[in-house]
């Protein structure tokens, strides 16, 4: 079987979180290589791959979540992997990773051969995050409440939690619906009105989230929040959550 690349790929050394169907925690990979249209993953020995699956990973100031398909497999626990329904700000960001791995990524070594490639030599994570990104990048929480505009992938997070409205001084519970490393979508009664300053609380890996926000929209069925600067340790756990939560396939959705 031939690989039909659509795209060069490169050396990457990069590690990222695969999500199975109907597994709750992710499992560590090393993406050995990387294109625009898919990528060659080191798995843990012992480890099982199925059909479709999720990939997470971050470079740099991005985080990049993409569905994807296995196209081939082996038993020295590599497998390839073919992305699906890449939207436009993903497929921008992994344009941008493309484009800086690019530079320090040896000539192409042309192979017709359909086997997986012989093994490539793993760079550091330093190597691929030693690149500035190019001018057009944009850090993650610059989308509005439009949700064509999204710059980050967001994930469904089913979590309990408390909204708190600082001008009122009154809680509420709410359900965290979903949730990205920029904001979250909420589900609740006496929700804060749109441009009203929040906190918002939830309970992680035994550590308590808090993160203070804005209302960007509002319903009758819920809200959405835009999260503020979150404090390096806090932006940690909140990257960490989301690693372990399923991703929303991108569509119209209000958040």
């Amino acid at each position: 079987m031939t690989k039909n690349r659509k795209a060069r790929r490169y050396p990457c050394g990069l590690t990222g979180v695969l999500h199975r169907k109907g597994e709750t925690v992710g499992t560590q990979v090393a993406i050995q290589d990387i294109s625009t249209h898919g990528c060659e993953l080191k798995l843990p020995e012992g480890s099982k791959i199925a059909r479709k699956c999720e990939l997470y990973f971050d470079w740099q100031d991005m985080h990049v979540g993409v569905e994807a398909e296995v196209a081939w497999n082996d038993a020295k626990a590599r497998a390839g992997l073919k992305f699906l329904r890449v939207d436009q700000e993903i497929q921008r960001r992994l344009t941008a990773l493309c484009d800086a791995l690019r530079t320090q990524a040896p000539p192409p070594h042309h192979d017709s051969h359909s086997a997986p490639s012989a093994p490539i030599p793993t760079h550091g994570p330093t190597a691929a995050r030693s690149r500035t990104p190019p001018a057009a990048s944009s850090r993650p929480g610059q989308e509005a409440g439009d949700p064509s505009r999204r710059g980050v992938p967001r994930y469904l997070a089913e979590l309990e939690g408390h909204l708190s409205n600082p001008a009122t001084g009154t809680t509420t519970g709410v359900m965290l619906v979903s949730l990205s490393v920029s904001g979250a979508r909420v589900q609740g009664s006496a929700l804060p009105e749109t441009g009203q300053v929040c906190e918002l609380r939830t309970e992680c890996e035994g550590r308590q989230l808090m993160l203070r926000g804005n209302v960007v929209w509002r319903t009758p069925e819920g809200a959405g929040v835009k999260f503020e600067s979150v404090e390096a340790e806090i932006d940690k756990l909140l990257r960490r959550t989301c690693a372990n939560l399923r991703l929303q396939p991108p569509g119209p959705l209000l958040h």
